[in-house]
């Protein structure tokens, strides 16, 4: 139970309509900024890394009469001039109980677009591995078959060194398939233990079925161009564990950038088994556009990603793109 309560994540809170209506700002005076249909990258003044990460807010409530209302109720009566001044108040107070709730707006629309970029981080892992064990898992059971015949044909021919090998051969395909088993088995139960308590029930009464997405056609043909992927346990091994540093790094899991850097790094950590293939790679030719990435498949530290939903978010509110890019880019530090 105690487990179950520890991997329960923790629900955020849905953005009403009409609690974005209560903090945007009046039409008039919103950003006056196009909202695009695609995500569009904010470019900052300076490094996003020397940006102070946001502390906890304290409200510093600053209700002091305006020097406009001071001159304003020099001539009026007493009565009048106090009903001025707590007007003014009241207006102070309520444009700062909107600032606060427009930030947390923002907040919120931040953790749920991390949320969501995580989730998709997982499920591309989960197809990864899922594709990488068939692959192993066929050619463990291919080589499986092939030993099996070679032993059968060395013991009608009555030849003791061919029954030898083929027995090592059946033996060690045999071992090969048990071992990628237990691979899958632990890496079954780590997507168990990582999602979310009410997403992932075991029964106890039916068999646990394995549903994966099928494999991107991008990671099809990365497979199928290195034959060696579940064959060579050592490489395979290699691989697995660059894709884990890749995928920390942020690199999107099913674009060219990620399988380059893959082969790159292969070759790095494995240049002996790489020997024939070219080490260097022709430099990709990169477009400017407000919706693409560098060719490392990383961001540059003074661009922030802001997605549509985002940008409306941000144009309701009555914050600039650049305001809005800049205190995520400070919600990411902290």
């Amino acid at each position: 139970m105690a487990e179950q309560e520890q991997r329960q994540e923790y629900e955020l809170p849905d953005i009403s309509e009409e609690q974005i209506e209560k903090a945007a700002m009046p039409v008039g005076k919103r950003a006056d900024e196009e909202v695009s249909e695609e995500t569009q990258y904010i470019e900052l003044e300076e490094n996003k890394d020397g940006l102070k990460p946001l502390q906890e807010d304290t409200i510093q409530e600053n209700f002091e009469t305006s020097p406009k209302v001071i001159e304003d109720t020099k001539e009026k009566s007493e009565v009048e001039k106090k009903a001025a001044i707590a007007q003014n108040r009241i207006n102070k107070a309520v444009a700062q109980a909107k600032d606060f709730q427009r930030r947390e707006l923002m907040a919120i629309q931040y953790a749920k677009t991390l949320k969501e970029e995580n989730d998709l981080l997982k499920a591309s892992k989960q197809t990864f591995e899922k594709d990488m064990f068939e692959s192993r898992k066929g050619e463990t059971e291919a080589a499986i078959e092939l030993a099996k015949q070679a032993h059968k044909q060395a013991i009608e021919s009555n030849d003791a060194d061919s029954i030898a090998r083929a027995t090592e051969a059946l033996s060690t395909a045999i071992a090969e398939k048990k071992y990628i088993e237990a691979s899958e088995a632990r890496s079954r139960m780590d997507n168990i233990q990582t999602a979310p308590a009410e997403e992932s029930p075991i029964s106890e009464t039916q068999p646990e079925i394995d549903e994966y997405a099928q494999p991107s056609p991008k990671a099809q043909a990365w497979a199928n161009r290195n034959d060696w992927f579940g064959q060579d346990r050592i490489m395979t091994n290699v691989a697995l564990s660059i894709h884990e540093n890749l995928a920390n790094e942020g690199f999107d899991l099913n674009s060219d950038e990620y399988y380059n850097e893959l082969d790159d790094r292969l070759k790095q950590e494995l240049p002996n088994k790489f020997k024939n293939v070219e080490a260097d790679q022709k430099p990709v030719q990169t477009v400017a556009s407000p919706s693409r990435t560098t060719s490392s498949g990383r961001k540059p530290s003074n661009r922030v990603e802001l997605s549509p939903s985002e940008q409306r978010l941000a144009k309701r509110l009555g914050v600039s793109f650049k305001d809005y890019a800049i205190q995520k880019a400070r919600l990411q530090k902290s």
